[in-house]
């Protein structure tokens, strides 16, 4: 009984551990795709960050509403070219 006992702890241990560094590898998969999104200026046509977070996930494309008009947001670039998308929860 005492070997018994001896082997389960380490083993339950070892199991914690493992579930512990899937969990955090996969939290960190899913956060790798979220970025800033980028919008272009209509009045300078200069490539501006927004508030917004984006994904790099395909789907629906990522925007941003300022209060005045709604905004395409973009990969952080100097030209604004790469569309990001809304992120998936």
């Amino acid at each position: 009984m005492k070997n018994l006992k001896s082997l389960i702890l380490p083993a339950a241990i070892v199991l914690i551990g493992a579930g512990a560094a899937l969990a955090t590898n996969v939290a960190k998969n899913s956060d790798s795709n979220s970025q800033t999104g980028y919008y272009i200026d209509s009045s300078t046509g200069e490539c501006r960050q927004s508030p917004e977070m984006c994904s790099t996930t395909p789907g629906d494309l990522c925007t941003w509403d300022d209060g005045s008009s709604i905004h395409s947001l973009f990969q952080a670039d100097t030209e604004c070219t790469v569309s990001l998308y809304k992120p998936v929860n």
